[in-house]
C-alpha cells in the first residue's frame, strides 16, 4: 500500500515516509559551474530508484537552488542555479533512469535561496510559498529519506533540520553525492553517531 512502510527506527510499526531529493540540478551535475565526476550515473541512479521504489513513499519530493539575488553566496561559490535558466532545472539524467520524465514521478517541487543562501530543504518553499515543514505536516509524514547533491552541503544540512524536528531520517550514500570523498566519510560518520539511519538504496526495502 502506497505510504505504508517499516520503519528501520520502529520494527514492526508502519510509518509515513517521504522521499527528498536534494538540488539534482544541472548546474550540480557533470559540465556544470559546480559539477563533478560521477554525478550523472549517481542522477541516473536516483531515477532509477525513484521509478522502483515510487510505491513505497507517500511523498517524493525535489528542492533546487533558485536563485535570485542570493547575496554573498556568489562570492563564495561560483555563479549557479540562476531562477528560471538551464542550469536551475532538474537535471535529464534523473529522466534517463526513471525511464520517464521525472517530473511525472514527483509529488512537491521546492526552490530555495531566491535571496540567501538557503542550503537546507526545510528552507525550500513550493509555488504556494509553503515550507518543507508545511507539506510533511499536511501529508502526515513520520520518517523521511534524503539523497541528492551534495552530501556536505545541502544534503547534510538537510539531515540536520530534519533531526532537530525530532525525525527519524535515513540518509542514503549511494544516491548522494560529496564535495569529496573525505567529506562525505565524515559527515555519514557525524550521521551515524547522531542517530542517522546511513544506508544505501539496496537496504532500503
Amino acid at each position: 500500500m502506497k505510504g505504508t512502510t517499516i520503519s528501520t527506527f520502529e520494527r514492526g510499526r508502519d510509518v509515513t515516509r517521504a522521499l527528498i531529493i536534494i538540488d539534482v540540478q544541472n548546474d550540480f551535475t557533470e559540465g556544470g559551474p559546480l559539477g563533478a565526476p560521477g554525478r550523472d550515473a549517481v542522477a541516473r541512479a536516483i531515477g532509477a530508484y525513484v521509478a522502483s521504489s515510487r510505491p513505497s513513499y507517500e511523498l517524493v519530493i525535489t528542492t533546487q537552488d533558485w536563485h535570485i539575488d542570493p547575496g554573498e553566496h556568489f562570492v563564495k561559490h561560483a555563479v549557479h542555479c540562476r531562477a528560471a535558466t538551464e542550469g536551475a532545472a532538474l537535471d535529464s539524467e534523473l529522466s534517463t533512469g526513471a525511464g520517464r520524465p521525472i517530473a511525472q514521478l514527483v509529488d512537491v517541487m521546492l526552490r530555495k535561496g531566491h535571496y540567501d543562501e538557503d542550503f537546507s530543504g526545510y528552507l525550500a518553499i513550493d509555488d504556494d510559498g509553503r515550507a518543507l515543514r508545511d507539506v510533511l505536516t499536511a501529508s502526515g509524514i513520520e520518517a523521511l529519506d534524503v539523497c541528492g547533491f551534495v552530501t556536505n552541503g545541502c544534503v547534510a544540512a538537510t539531515v540536520r533540520d530534519a533531526l532537530a524536528a525530532s525525525m527519524p531520517v535515513r540518509l542514503i550514500t549511494d544516491l548522494s553525492s560529496a564535495s569529496d570523498p573525505v567529506a562525505a566519510l565524515a559527515t555519514e560518520k557525524e550521521f551515524a553517531e547522531g542517530g542517522v539511519d546511513v544506508i544505501t538504496s539496496s537496504e532500503a526495502w
